[in-house]
């Protein structure tokens, strides 16, 4: 049960810390470039005991809640789903299953940091790539979407960096 207020608690914390303080900012002409998106953490996080029902149904909760506070309809709520259904495929991008203990969560000091670089720059760049694509809905201008995704990949992976050796003991 602690397990779940520990994830009530980062998802409330990473939300308003997307809406108050992220979504606010504003570098004029720029902000396009500086907007990452960090609430995918707390699914890419959880424990690899965690089946994919239950990621799926989280996710779901997840994009809903930001979609409500963004005023998106649906757009995170789709991106979620389909990258939280490729999880087990980044997952196998860093390493084979097995080399992880199921009961741990997947963090800086869990999995090392060029596991973790490799795993969430992937993900994040994968979900902001999407993100992008689908806020887009066109192929015409690739070259500006992929420069974003990885310019605001970069940004989100900073963050989450620094939240964990804020908020995450070392072990």
């Amino acid at each position: 049960m602690n397990n779940l207020f520990q994830h009530i608690y980062w998802v409330i914390g990473l939300l308003f810390f997307q809406i108050f303080i992220l979504d606010v900012i504003d570098l004029g002409t720029y902000s396009s470039y500086f907007t990452p998106l960090i609430f995918s953490y707390v699914i890419f996080k959880r424990k690899l005991e965690t089946t994919v029902t239950e990621l799926l149904i989280f996710a779901f909760v997840v994009g809903f809640l930001v979609d409500v506070f963004r005023n998106t309809i649906g757009l995170n709520i789709s991106v979620l789903l389909f990258i939280t259904f490729l999880r087990t495929r980044f997952l196998n991008l860093i390493s084979a299953r097995e080399d992880f203990d199921d009961n741990i969560e997947l963090n800086l000091f869990n999995i090392g940091i060029v596991r973790y670089l490799f795993y969430y720059g992937v993900v994040l760049f994968f979900h902001h790539a999407l993100f992008y694509l689908v806020e887009q809905f066109s192929f015409v201008h690739l070259f500006p979407l992929f420069s974003k995704a990885l310019f605001n990949s970069i940004f989100a992976l900073a963050i989450l960096i620094l939240f964990e050796f804020i908020f995450i003991s070392k072990k």
